[in-house]
């Protein structure tokens, strides 16, 4: 892996802060097993992979899969163990004639699931997703992503020399994908390293994602910011118009307590609430702000647990 100069057209992406008793960036998913906790640069990194294509990332490291929630290594499978399936985590670090021991071998058949926390995967212009597997042909690999982890839609395969994928087939314009998997094809699984190799994960079109805790701006099954919202709305837009964004979707969550269309309609209400006052009230009119009810279908924990059901009240502002 080779990082390559920034070109002077690049914007630099700042990394910013708000009040950590009033936002989060977004949680990780309760079938979390390993993350990588490592600060991230939102500079934009252009990256050569192993089979010499360059590949822009416009939000940096923050492209790339931050934890793993799923690892079932294949049969047979090299030496590796699954708590090494962090290999693929973070920025590739595979340098031509060191040994793959940077990157995670899948085994024959083996099965990765990785999650992006503080970026989403969106559909845009050409490819939308890199995988970096290593060596000098990449190995055939299924793809499929997926937005709560749960469900999955197959975008394609990687081999040969080709490492990237469109998701265009499988997501609407306001689609967003936080989870990533990785199937081998379980054919050619000889030697010590058998199925693909994986470096790291990357979104080439992503989204940043920050959230606000529901309990934080709004009461039990009302839509009515509390007053407590109103700071943390206003640090939103102050940021939001200094780093000179342009669109941002407010997306409103719920648990999965009750009823799946009250929650729908609850959350949608909630996202027009918080997009109301930062228009109305606060005066954002310099970008558009759209926005989206999710309900109870991107769970960010587990429905199980009060603590679960809690983080997943939220709103979420994506830009």
């Amino acid at each position: 892996m080779r990082l390559l100069p920034r070109p002077a057209s690049c914007i630099r992406v700042c990394l910013f802060a708000f009040s950590a008793l009033m936002l989060t960036l977004c949680t990780a998913h309760p079938a979390m097993l390993y993350a990588q906790d490592a600060p991230e640069s939102r500079e934009p990194v252009r990256i050569e992979d192993a089979q010499g294509n360059t590949i822009t990332f416009e939000v940096g490291e923050a492209a790339f899969a931050d934890s793993v929630t799923s690892f079932t290594p294949g049969d047979p499978m090299s030496a590796q163990d699954a708590t090494q399936g962090t290999l693929a985590l973070g920025l590739p670090n595979y340098e031509r004639g060191q040994g793959i021991s940077t990157a995670i071998t899948l085994g024959c058949g083996g099965v990765l699931q990785v999650q992006f926390t503080d970026n989403v995967l969106v559909d845009g212009p050409g490819p939308d997703l890199h995988i970096f597997e290593v060596g000098p042909d990449v190995e055939p690999t299924f793809v499929a992503v997926s937005t709560d982890g749960q469900a999955w839609q197959d975008v394609g395969q990687i081999e040969g020399g080709t490492a990237s994928v469109d998701i265009a087939a499988v997501a609407d314009s306001d689609d967003v994908f936080r989870f990533v998997q990785l199937t081998d094809d379980g054919e050619d699984c000889s030697g010590s390293y058998p199925g693909a190799d994986i470096d790291a994960v990357g979104a080439i079109n992503a989204s940043e994602v920050v959230e606000l805790a529901g309990a934080l701006l709004f009461d039990v099954d009302s839509s009515a910011l509390r007053p407590a919202a109103q700071t943390a709305l206003r640090d939103i837009a102050t940021t939001l118009q200094e780093r000179g964004v342009t669109s941002v979707t407010i997306v409103g969550h719920t648990d999965a307590q009750g009823d799946a269309t009250y929650n729908q309609t609850l959350s949608l209400e909630r996202a027009r609430s918080v997009r109301t006052y930062l228009v109305d009230t606060l005066g954002v009119a310099d970008m558009d702000v759209a926005v989206r009810g999710a309900g109870e279908s991107e769970p960010a924990a587990s429905n199980d647990t009060a603590e679960g059901r809690r983080q997943n009240r939220r709103v979420e502002f994506i830009f």
